[in-house]
């Protein structure tokens, strides 16, 4: 059972090169709103995430002292967690929560917090409540039994942005192997979990067809495409044009990529893909990177 007692903030940490910065929250629950899947609340139980996967749109977020370019090189645990989403549970009759939109549920972190496992005992309670946890990690393996719990009132979301585990070693360096990905999703599909593979934000990819079969073979019961979508200036177009991979940002490539998994998941009308504005030079003012949930087209 969650405890309600208020936590004591401990001072900033390193924790294997990571600065942990444990803080009180003074707010858990984001208002959201979304018309593929009707969200009713985002819930984030870190502040930052270690992962840093590179084209982050959080990384942008103002985050106090913190620059963009140190994303990736600390986290605020946010201690109260639990305790503030048990005082707003009468929010979520009805509702669904998305965890998580600006962080990594299950980044290394969890396993010494156990924040989101906290959050999802909280939510268990809230029978009328469904939950769609969002994740790139097997971490999410260790609460098997408690994801089971929930029935058929929770999703799993994978994110596998691309097929090839060297073009996720270079922008994604510090998130798990694509390969520990496809693992988790067969294990919690084979649990009963409805499982969701991400395409998000669209990568490289080197077969569609076979990552498309991929994902089928997995045991997830969807995916979606979701296009990458570049900051103000971002630094990540360099990379992108070093290593020749600015087809990403083609609409041709993204409906490429579409089609696939539309024949790999027949039973489906579509994969949905997230709308995306026009591609500009770096150089050129962008529109800003929107958020997890903006309407799909």
């Amino acid at each position: 059972m969650t405890p309600l007692l208020p936590s004591v903030e401990p001072p900033p940490t390193l924790f294997k090169d990571l600065l942990v910065e444990p803080e009180e929250s003074r707010s858990i629950l984001r208002p959201q709103r979304d018309e593929r899947y009707g969200f009713g609340f985002a819930l984030s139980p870190y502040r930052g995430c270690s992962h840093g996967c590179r084209y982050c749109y959080v990384r942008e977020y103002p985050n106090a002292l913190h620059r963009p370019e140190d994303w990736g090189g600390w986290v605020a645990p946010k201690l109260n967690a639990p305790e503030l989403l048990w005082s707003q549970r009468h929010r979520l009759h009805e509702q669904r929560v998305f965890m998580a939109s600006a962080t990594d549920p299950y980044q290394p972190l969890e396993r010494q917090y156990r924040l989101s496992r906290r959050c999802l005992e909280v939510l268990l309670l809230c029978p009328t409540t469904e939950v769609i946890v969002h994740t790139r990690s097997p971490l999410v393996l260790q609460d098997l039994d408690l994801l089971k719990a929930f029935g058929d009132r929770l999703t799993v979301g994978l994110s596998i942005p691309t097929d090839d585990d060297t073009v996720r070693q270079t922008v994604e360096p510090r998130a798990p192997a694509i390969p520990s990905r496809w693992a988790a999703a067969e294990r919690l599909a084979s649990a009963g979990i409805p499982v969701t593979i991400g395409v998000a934000p669209l990568l490289a990819v080197h077969d569609p067809q076979a990552f498309a079969r991929r994902a089928r073979a997995s045991g997830a019961t969807g995916a979606w495409v979701g296009r990458l979508r570049l900051l103000n200036q971002d630094p990540f177009y360099k990379l992108l044009a070093d290593y020749g991979w600015l087809k990403v940002l083609d609409p041709d490539y993204a409906e490429e990529i579409r089609t696939a998994f539309q024949a790999a998941f027949p039973a489906r009308r579509r994969i949905r893909e997230a709308k995306a504005a026009p591609v500009l030079p770096p150089a050129v003012a962008m529109p800003s990177q929107p958020g997890l949930f903006d309407r799909v087209g």
